[in-house]
């Protein structure tokens, strides 16, 4: 619920239904609202304080790349919304709980997907996240907060896949031995990924976005054209790998990451040729030559990544992401296992590339 002390801000009224709730926000609550203070629907958040512990590192990040934006929008084709003030020009309110909340523009006329429905509007959307990429290359990364530490920090996930096992539950632990096995026999990846962060000159630190997923982008209704980026709370530094690996993860797989028939996970070979070349159609003269030589390494660390971080939950008990079950992360981590060696045939297979071998 909206309290009442920033209704009263606002100059809202719950009478006459001036905010509408929308069901699909996982992590922030979000409503679109109608106040007298713009000429304009708003999108009015709380931010979810569990997660991100420092809220206004993420309304200084936000600032910050739309700022950005606005000074070089005019060699870009999507918008970033604006961050709005509330009426005493602060832009993070405070309710009596202490709970915060945000406010930014609203953008009309545009829909959101969770799933590509098209190989052209599956190319915008990897095209988009390449020109988002190389719009924040515009900006110091120093500059940006961290809002997730070491959130695409494999060795970090690998040492915290390593602390569960050990102190996890124990009849857990002792189920998943096969998968613990398939696990431990890729270190190799991490240590790959150490490799590539000790190397800053191949590979600089890049301010990405994080959380790549087309639910994350706005199309306009009338076309296949990315109208604007959203939820760019997971902005901040990283590699070049992190976006193009999730989109990857979860737009190349034929299926999703709680499907449970294990042997229908595939790599679609034609969206992953698609993701590639979307992304790399904006970005590929703006990287060193060694992040493009090792771009097919982006897909193989994120969703090892990922299978680490679901049994990892799956061993403390599900205290990170919410499961509707009690086996879903157990599913969802043998899922992406499953998905890692469909990517590993497929780039052997396609591009003579066999990570394994490294």
């Amino acid at each position: 619920m909206i309290p009442i002390s920033l209704l009263n801000t606002l100059k809202l009224s719950t009478q006459k239904n001036s905010c509408q709730l929308l069901p699909n926000g996982l992590i922030n609550q979000t409503w679109i609202c109608q106040t007298p203070l713009f000429p304009f629907p708003v999108v009015l958040q709380q931010i979810n304080e569990s997660v991100f512990k420092k809220p206004l590192e993420i309304v200084h990040n936000h600032r910050l790349i739309h700022e950005t934006w606005l000074q070089q929008k005019a060699n870009y084709s999507f918008k970033i919304a604006a961050p709005l003030p509330f009426p005493d020009n602060t832009f993070l309110f405070l309710d009596q709980s202490g709970h915060s909340w945000r406010m930014q523009e609203f953008i009309a006329d545009t829909i959101s997907v969770t799933k590509p429905s098209t190989l052209l509007q599956l190319q915008e959307a990897a095209r988009s996240f390449g020109e988002f990429a190389r719009l924040t290359q515009h900006i110091n990364h120093q500059a940006l907060c961290s809002t997730l530490e070491n959130f695409h920090n494999l060795r970090f996930r690998y040492e915290q896949f390593q602390t569960a096992k050990s102190a996890g539950n124990s009849s857990r632990i002792q189920e998943a031995a096969l998968l613990i096995n398939h696990l431990e026999n890729r270190i190799s990846y991490v240590r790959q990924f150490e490799l590539l962060i000790n190397s800053t000159t191949q590979f600089p630190v890049r301010v990405r976005h994080h959380d790549a997923k087309i639910a994350n982008l706005l199309f306009y209704k009338s076309t296949n054209q990315v109208a604007a980026i959203l939820d760019l709370d997971t902005t901040m530094p990283g590699y070049f790998f992190s976006d193009l690996g999730d989109m990857i993860r979860s737009m190349a797989s034929r299926t999703d990451e709680n499907h449970t028939v294990l042997q229908e996970i595939e790599i679609d070979q034609t969206a992953y040729a698609t993701i590639i070349s979307g992304y790399q159609s904006s970005l590929e003269q703006h990287c060193t030559p060694e992040e493009n030589a090792w771009i097919h390494w982006s897909g193989i660390w994120i969703i090892y990544m990922q299978c680490l971080r679901f049994i990892t939950d799956f061993f403390s008990n599900d205290l990170y992401y919410r499961v509707e079950h009690p086996r879903q992360n157990w599913d969802r981590a043998w899922n992406q296992f499953y998905l890692l060696q469909a990517l590993e045939k497929h780039l052997q297979q396609q591009y003579n590339f066999t990570p394994l071998s490294y």
